[in-house]
């Protein structure tokens, strides 16, 4: 997957995870450092995960690309995180083909 700033003037191809518990998309910083995610700050949420206690954080722009396919939404960035987590804000937007027996899951446009 390539996930890119909102203007693309910067992207990286990586793997991701699939978080279907997840309603936002997670960048690890590192990821964030390289596209420069920081520089498009878009909405202030409340975000908490399982059992946790909501806090207050900022989302920032990203563009996440499978082929030809383009989603653009916003992103909490964690330092806490070394994979991209996708959650259903992106998902939403697409369809899957889970292929237990090849091991490969293929996200395409619906």
């Amino acid at each position: 997957m390539e996930v890119s700033d909102p203007k693309k003037l910067r992207s990286k191809t990586q793997r991701a995870y699939l978080d279907t518990g997840s309603d936002g998309t997670i960048v690890p910083s590192q990821t964030a450092d390289v596209l420069n995610l920081t520089g498009f700050p878009s909405t202030r949420a409340s975000v908490h995960g399982i059992g946790g206690k909501p806090e207050q954080r900022i989302l920032f722009g990203a563009v996440f690309t499978v082929g030809t396919l383009e989603i653009r939404t916003v992103v909490d960035i964690r330092e806490d995180v070394d994979i991209l987590l996708l959650g259903r804000d992106v998902l939403h937007h697409t369809s899957l083909n889970l292929s237990w027996k090849a091991a490969r899951v293929a996200v395409s446009d619906p």
